[in-house]
């Protein structure tokens, strides 16, 4: 599938606006040959009908709408941008049928290079269900310890080789991480998948991936399970932090948190903590004193509630330089391991 799709310049999604918002194939542009409301009125009178009169009205609809988009591109630099002549153009509905047919057949008549994607967006999807159905052939280096020690950083600053799981969620993974999605609501877990797939695709070559050691759900998005039962099963390297980073930290990543956000975290936290260090905080937050607010989180809360898993390396990651270069030993280590089957087989067994 990642071959078929680098092929392509631009890769179009004719399926209906809401159909894309959804979920789609990741980078792909929407041009609906059917909006929202012709769609589902075509769909009423193919049941409820006549399929054969659903089929006319709806090709009478799309060759109106194909028409209104070939006249804009006069207008419209970003259209003229993607229906360019030179561009390969790959074109998908929802399962192959004939709203890609449509746009596919009069592109091609007037000189455009267009193919359409077999089985469409749900022939996609089988292949991004079937992947996250198998277990992981990745190796992975994963990164786990208290909050605040710098492991999203970490995971940043390696985009080359690593899975920024945070990121591809729009959530932090803690009872305050929903401020992660004010940067843009989080994705259907579909649109998640599909994105996480293409994190895959793209890093294929890498025999070895850093990841952090998330927990099963990031907000309302839940990670695959063969995904999360390979970075549980694999290196673990624990990272520690001085304190003070640490606050400094989180005071950074939480300093514009709303004030109901920060409420619904409390509330989330409420039942793990005491009355009195409820209040305190909900005091400070009135001084907007966050440092102080940051560290008796982490003392009072955080650190108590994480569990640390047996770990098979250990950093202290009070430079980030220094860090990252024990973290590239680390990587390197077994890289020459997996390079020999035999020695990777017994390390292996000593795993078991």
């Amino acid at each position: 599938m990642k071959d078929i799709l680098e092929d392509y310049d631009f890769i179009i999604d004719v399926r209906t606006p809401s159909e894309y918002a959804h979920s789609h194939i990741p980078n792909a542009i929407n041009l609906a040959v059917l909006n929202d409301d012709e769609y589902v009125k075509i769909g009423t009178i193919y049941k409820q009908e006549s399929p054969l009169k659903a089929k006319i009205l709806g090709a009478s609809i799309a060759c109106k709408n194909i028409s209104k988009i070939l006249d804009s591109i006069p207008k419209d630099k970003a259209l003229q941008t993607i229906l360019n002549h030179k561009n390969k153009l790959l074109i998908y509905c929802a399962r192959g049928g004939q709203r890609s047919e449509s746009l596919c057949v009069i592109l091609n008549h007037i000189g455009f290079r267009v193919k359409k994607l077999e089985n469409g967006y749900k022939g996609y999807r089988n292949k991004v269900v079937e992947y996250f159905s198998t277990p992981m052939n990745h190796f992975f280096l994963t990164l786990c310890g208290h909050t605040g020690c710098g492991k999203t950083e970490i995971i940043q600053s390696q985009e080359k080789w690593s899975i920024n799981l945070e990121a591809l969620a729009h959530h932090y993974g803690s009872s305050f991480g929903n401020m992660a999605s004010l940067k843009g609501y989080q994705p259907t877990q579909k649109m998640f998948e599909n994105r996480l797939f293409e994190e895959f695709c793209k890093k294929a070559p890498e025999k070895i991936l850093l990841i952090e050691a998330e927990s099963r759900k990031l907000g309302k998005i839940i990670i695959p399970h063969s995904l999360f039962k390979a970075y549980q099963d694999k290196i673990i390297i624990l990272v520690q932090s001085d304190l003070s980073l640490r606050i400094q930290r989180i005071v950074k990543m939480y300093q514009n948190i709303p004030e109901n956000e920060f409420f619904i975290g409390m509330e989330k936290i409420k039942p793990y903590i005491s009355k009195n260090i409820f209040s305190e905080i909900l005091t400070l937050w009135e001084k907007k004193d966050l440092n102080k607010i940051a560290e008796i989180l982490i003392v009072k809360y955080y650190d108590k509630v994480y569990r640390i898993p047996k770990y098979t390396h250990i950093i202290t990651n009070n430079n980030m330089h220094t860090s990252i270069q024990e973290i590239l030993e680390i990587k390197k280590y077994y890289e020459s391991i997996l390079s020999n089957k035999l020695e990777f087989n017994q390390f292996l067994s000593s795993k078991i």
